[in-house]
């Protein structure tokens, strides 16, 4: 399944699952290829487990996208239009809205300035993983993997934002996620980068992040953040 291009494989566990299966099953030369694995366990009433395995093996907290399609996955074979799941950094419930799925999760940490380099605006920000978002002139001109090395080498293991407020109701944004690499999309990403945007200016209350890999629409509240999108099927198998 995949969230703008934020691609996972969804397994309906539970399934134990080590680093070097996870590696080969994401490599996208000699595997399936993802950005990540997802693993159901058990549920709870309608409250069900998750755990991520990023690309490379490592586990990760949170995952918006990645809750969105588990989301859906699981609401299409159970019905109802809503449900909660419970990921290392938290729980996130989620619900339909229109054909996409929104999702529910605690507001992010008030973002920490940082500096970087003498000149380009920086935050740290925790949306049950940590980020780093910069500002910059224009996120596609930016070699983000060099970025995301000197953001790590100055603030430790993070998400890796590169970002430009077009206006208060539109972000421009890509993410290279540790244990990852640049990804088409990365919901949490998109909003920290919304919290962190709100610390320079005003923002409107649904903000749309376009991200590479099409668009995400984050909305912003005191206590909680909601994050709505696609999230998509492209074909199902089994993990022997």
């Amino acid at each position: 399944m995949h969230g703008c291009g934020n691609d996972f494989l969804v397994v309906d566990g539970p399934v134990a699952l080590d680093a070097d299966r996870v590696q080969q099953i994401c490599d996208r030369r000699r595997g399936v290829g993802a950005d990540g694995i997802l693993v159901i366990g058990a549920p709870d009433g309608r409250r069900w487990p998750v755990t991520l395995h990023n690309a490379d093996g490592s586990l990760g907290e949170s995952c918006g996208n990645g809750a969105r399609c588990v989301a859906r996955y699981l609401l299409d074979r159970n019905g109802g239009d809503s449900l909660d799941l419970r990921f290392a950094g938290g729980w996130v419930s989620a619900r339909r809205e229109g054909d996409g799925i929104a999702i529910t999760l605690r507001a992010p940490t008030t973002p920490v300035s940082l500096a970087i380099d003498g000149h380009r605006r920086a935050y740290r920000v925790n949306v049950g993983n940590p980020h780093v978002v910069v500002f910059v002139e224009e996120p596609s001109m930016v070699d983000l993997s060099l970025v995301a090395v000197a953001i790590r080498g100055v603030a430790g293991e993070a998400n890796v934002e590169v970002a430009r407020v077009v206006d208060p109701g539109l972000i421009a944004l890509r993410v290279d996620e540790r244990g990852v690499g640049e990804t088409q999309a990365c919901g949490t990403g998109a909003c920290a980068t919304v919290a962190a945007a709100a610390c320079e200016q005003r923002m409107d209350a649904a903000v749309r992040v376009r991200v590479p890999g099409g668009e995400l629409v984050v909305r912003a509240g005191p206590d909680t953040f909601e994050l709505s999108g696609p999230a998509e099927y492209a074909f199902e198998g089994d993990v022997g």
